[in-house]
């Protein structure tokens, strides 16, 4: 009698409270999976320097110091050091999320648990919600560990007075990343076996994006595309509050594109994931492989 009761006030459990204690629950399970294989903890330490050490021998075998005039001219900034060591921090939190999270569902599906999270008392989205509060945490520290040794090991130079607002820009970075996150989920939902297109997803959007590199040396077309992209606005800001030099225009015209940005793509994401989520359903292909 006491299970039933409690198993009947799960759910009626109803609000916003009661998905962000889902949402977590998600994401303490998947640190408890990641944790139980030390190879993923050794690849998570090693994994941000992966994108950065390599473009930082470039960076120094091409301008032959610390300082570039010609990135001066194109970025307003002539330590291209710091430029590329904090681009490349940022792309590992992308990453995280996009991949990580995109992935999630695929992950439930291959161990058989999709299904049962699917009729859990909770929102569909919640799913992917508690897998990017996960990767979250994951790719945020992964941001930490890389420009904490940047700093100590390389030399790089931040402005500590622009974490905070730099937090904030990952804070709305978040909500149109998740955008994208929706769509990817969707594309794995649909084709299963997607990883090929969400590798195209992501590269080309990384392509487009300033991690290493400002908008100005891309060809025009992807430099309007670039500007679409709500991870671009988001490098651009982060970077910029790191670097301390987003002010004034700069920084009014960052902040108002990126919310922009948000509304569009996390409007039309859940859109996308709630419509793919309810024909999967109704072809009773969940566990379908």
């Amino acid at each position: 009698m006491t299970e039933e009761s409690i198993f009947e006030r799960m759910w009626k459990r109803r609000g916003l409270r009661a998905e962000i204690r889902a949402a977590n629950a998600l994401a303490v399970k998947q640190w408890q999976v990641e944790f139980a294989y030390p190879l993923s903890i050794l690849w998570f330490i090693v994994m941000p320097f992966v994108f950065f050490i390599p473009s930082l021998i470039v960076g120094n075998a091409v301008a032959g110091g610390s300082e570039s005039a010609y990135l001066a001219e194109l970025a307003g900034t002539s330590d291209w050091l710091t430029y590329i060591a904090v681009g490349s921090a940022f792309t590992g939190l992308a990453i995280s999320l996009m991949w990580g999270t995109g992935m999630a569902m695929r992950r439930e599906q291959n161990v058989g648990t999709l299904e049962t999270l699917m009729t859990a008392p909770m929102k569909r989205e919640t799913l992917v919600w508690g897998s990017t509060l996960h990767n979250i945490q994951h790719g945020g520290l992964g941001v930490v560990l890389q420009l904490g040794v940047s700093v100590i090991l390389f030399g790089v130079s931040l402005n500590v007075w622009g974490v905070l607002p730099a937090l904030g820009i990952i804070a709305l970075s978040i909500i149109g990343l998740q955008g994208l996150v929706f769509a990817v989920v969707c594309v794995v939902l649909l084709a299963k076996q997607a990883w090929m297109v969400v590798e195209f997803m992501s590269s080309f959007l990384f392509l487009v994006a300033p991690m290493t590199y400002p908008i100005a040396v891309l060809p025009p077309i992807l430099q309007y595309i670039s500007y679409g992209s709500p991870l671009t606005w988001s490098v651009e800001g982060f970077r910029g509050f790191l670097m301390g030099s987003l002010t004034g225009s700069a920084l009014v015209t960052t902040v108002a594109a990126l919310l922009v940005l948000d509304v569009i793509f996390i409007l039309l994401g859940m859109a996308l994931f709630r419509r793919a989520e309810r024909y999967i359903r109704s072809k009773g292909a969940l566990s379908q492989f």
